[in-house]
Parts: C-alpha cells; sequence; structure tokens
C-alpha cells in the first residue's frame, strides 16, 4: 500500500504503550470490581492517546512520545473521549443488540465502520465534534483520499480479523490478546495518519499543521548558522585560517552538497569584507563545474572576481573556465579569465 507501510503500523512506541497498556487492562480483569476503574481509565486514555498517535503520524512524526499520567483524567479532552466512547457504542450496539432486523444492522454496521476512520482523522485534526461527525465533511474527506481510503477500510478490516482472532484464546494468555488489542487499536490510527501524510498538499484538512520535514529543515538551518556565526567570530577575532577550517568542517558535514555550498557562500556575502566569500568561491566553482553546472560556475567566477581581486583559482581551472566562455562568445570574460590563469600558473624554476 503506497500510504501505508508496515514500519509504520510496527512504531515502537505504539508497540511498547500496547504491551504496558494491555498488561494494566489484564490486571484490572484480573481485580474484579476494584479494577473496573483501572480498565476505565485505562480505555479512556487508549482513545484519547489514538487521536493524538494519528495527529503526530499525519504531523510527520515517528518518534513521539507515549501517553502520560495525564491522559488518564477522565475530564480531559471530554470531546474526543465522547468522540470514541460514541463510534465504539454504536459498533458494538450494531453487532450485538438482537432487536435490529439483520437486513438493516449489517449494513449500518458496515457504514458506521466506514466513515468512522475519517471521522477519527477529522476529529484528530480539528478537535471539533461537529466537524468530525459532519456528513459532508465526511464524503468530502473520503473523495479526496480515493483509493488509499479504500486502501485504509482493508487494513481496518484485517485489523479487526486479527483482534478477533486473538481474542479466542485460553484464559491464560489473556493477557497478549489485550495487548494485542490496544495495538490494533492504535495501528488503525497509525495507518489513518499516515493516510493523511500522504496527503498532505492537497487536503484543506492539513492547512497550517505543523510539518515534520520542514521543522527538520529549519533546525538543520539553525545548525549550520551557529557553526557559520563561529568561523565569523574568527575572522573578526583576526583568526582567518581557524574560520576556514570551520567552514570546511561545515561543507564537510553535508557531504559537500551544492546546497550547504551555496547557502554558505550567501551567508558569507554578509561578512564584513566580500574576499571571504570570493574564497570560498574558488572552490565553489569547481564544485559546480565537477557537478556538470559549467554556466553557474562562469557566473560564479564572474561574480567573485568582482567581490575581490583576491580570488585565484588553480590555473587548470580557471583555463576551462576561460575556455567555456569563449565557447559562449564572452571573449572579454574570456580574455580576463586567460590572463588570471597565466599570472596564477607556477613558472619553471
Amino acid at each position: 500500500m503506497a500510504a501505508i507501510k508496515f514500519s509504520t503500523l510496527a512504531n515502537s512506541t505504539v508497540i511498547m504503550t500496547a504491551i504496558v497498556y494491555g498488561f494494566l487492562l489484564s490486571l484490572g480483569e484480573a481485580a474484579g470490581g476494584f479494577g473496573l476503574l483501572l480498565r476505565l481509565l485505562i480505555t479512556l486514555s487508549l482513545f484519547r492517546y489514538g487521536y493524538s498517535v494519528l495527529r503526530n503520524v499525519a504531523n510527520g512524526w515517528t518518534h513521539f512520545p507515549p501517553p502520560d499520567i495525564d491522559s488518564t483524567n477522565p475530564f480531559s479532552e471530554f470531546t474526543v473521549v465522547m468522540h470514541s466512547v460514541l463510534f465504539g457504542t454504536l459498533l458494538y450496539m450494531l453487532a450485538t443488540t438482537p432487536f435490529v432486523e439483520p437486513a438493516l444492522r449489517w449494513p449500518l454496521l458496515a457504514l458506521v465502520a466506514a466513515i468512522w476512520p475519517a471521522s477519527a482523522a477529522i476529529m484528530a485534526m480539528t478537535r471539533s465534534a461537529g466537524a468530525a461527525l459532519s456528513l459532508g465533511g465526511i464524503a468530502s474527506l473520503v473523495s479526496d483520499l480515493g483509493v488509499d481510503y479504500a486502501k485504509l477500510l482493508g487494513v481496518s478490516l484485517l485489523l479487526s480479523a486479527f483482534t478477533a482472532l486473538t481474542s479466542d484464546v485460553p484464559w491464560y494468555l489473556g493477557v497478549f490478546a489485550e495487548m494485542a488489542s490496544v495495538w490494533a487499536s492504535l495501528a488503525l490510527f497509525l495507518a489513518t495518519g499516515a493516510t493523511l501524510r500522504a496527503h498532505r498538499f492537497e487536503l484543506d484538512l492539513m492547512q497550517g499543521l505543523d510539518d515534520a520535514e520542514q521543522r527538520a529543515e529549519e533546525e538543520q538551518r539553525a545548525q549550520w548558522q551557529k557553526t557559520l556565526d563561529r568561523a565569523y567570530a574568527s575572522v573578526r577575532s583576526g583568526l582567518p585560517a581557524q574560520a576556514y577550517r570551520t567552514v570546511k568542517e561545515l561543507l564537510d558535514s553535508e557531504g559537500d552538497s551544492l546546497e550547504i555550498y551555496q547557502w554558505t557562500f550567501n551567508g558569507m556575502l554578509s561578512w564584513d569584507e566580500p574576499r571571504h566569500a570570493a574564497m570560498l568561491g574558488e572552490r565553489f566553482a569547481q564544485r559546480l563545474w565537477t557537478a556538470g553546472r559549467k554556466h553557474d560556475a562562469l557566473e560564479l567566477a564572474q561574480r567573485c572576481r568582482k567581490l575581490s581581486p583576491s580570488f585565484v583559482p588553480p590555473a587548470a581551472f580557471t583555463t576551462e573556465l576561460a575556455s567555456y566562455a569563449r565557447e559562449l562568445g564572452r571573449h572579454r570574460l574570456a580574455d580576463d579569465l586567460t590572463e588570471l590563469a597565466a599570472a596564477n600558473r607556477p613558472t619553471s624554476p
């Protein structure tokens, strides 16, 4: 399935939560009447956490915290809890009540089961009961997800079958059945979040969502800026060699990618003296040339020549630039680079 991978359903945090909650639910059942309160608190916490899991996965998070002690508060996030209680009660009543004709019961059961993931998705993302129970909003989301929603329903069916199979085990394996049931419940939230994530660019529901990829990129840029600030501090302290070593470490840390070269060059242009950016430009231009971006390399070389007279690439590379400039009909630039190459060429002893 394109939007749902097994690795998503095998999330380590969810698995550990299922183990702990399954054990607590079994403990509550073994405690008889005194364990009813524990089972109620754990079940409500499970409902509440499921929506958090859905939102985190839709948000792009692969690592997120387990439920905390506040999640067992029966009065917190009341709307979210009631949404789960409503659908859980409907599904249970339609599956077990003898007062509804089978010809009506099974279509209604299928309908409620089919709209549950979409309604849960809307509730998780909006925290609005009105939006989550709006048939128009649910239909719109299902339409936007298209085939992937059908795949999500397939996952839901498989998880339900898995839960049914694991529930029919001897009493001494009951704790494992509880763990499997908790995991299956949370796995559906995982799968729903992954489906939303795959359609994040086309869903109005995802507008304003705190995107993990954007956050990661911003954090990366912040780390780059700290390193470049250290290099600039070295320059201001009269230690240019140390500054260049710091810049080289930054470039090496990102695998000498063109992106890090461009970002660093732009950052160094704001330093007091443009010659520092021009010195990086020597290496940057060669990197562009090696990557096949000859025109960009030539433009950068011309720009660096204007920035600083100390821009002196290796003679062999400058000669290649001059030849390319002449091919493009830029003879004046070619002559300038040829002259630069000749002045920079080592003389024989």
